[in-house]
């Protein structure tokens, strides 16, 4: 074989594994929110995705529930959007596809997300500030 041919063989190889994912607060998209894009989440989260995550109704992860959203965080953006996009069969319950925004575009959905996790770090730092009062 052509070494150019090895190396690309090669290449290809290594491009392909796995990558770990990216914690979802350390992202460049979430720490660059733009403010259209919190209005765009918002609006969603308050037609469709507070049902839910507000209080932990049907088995959903509520919004004040630090630990939980942490460990979401971490399996980055692309695994909660495709859960979330394509609906999700969990332990405690499920996530209908689209988290039951059947009309939001794939982008909205996206922008949702970020919206949830943004949600959720402000209620968790208002919580921890009132605990250490």
């Amino acid at each position: 074989m052509r070494p150019s041919i090895i190396f690309f063989i090669i290449l290809l190889i290594i491009g392909c594994g796995d990558r770990a994912s990216k914690n979802i607060y350390d992202s460049e998209e979430f720490n660059n929110l733009s403010e259209k894009d919190i209005i765009l989440g918002e609006a969603i989260w308050k037609s469709t995705c507070f049902r839910c995550h507000m209080y932990g109704s049907m088995g959903a992860a509520s919004i004040s529930d630090k630990d939980h959203f942490d460990k979401l965080a971490t399996k980055g953006i692309d695994q909660l959007y495709n859960s979330v996009l394509n609906g999700f069969d969990g332990i405690e319950g499920i996530m209908p596809p689209k988290g039951s925004c059947y009309s939001c575009s794939n982008d909205e959905i996206k922008k949702s997300v970020y919206y949830l996790f943004h949600l959720a770090k402000m209620i968790q730092n208002v919580d921890v500030d009132n605990k250490n009062e």
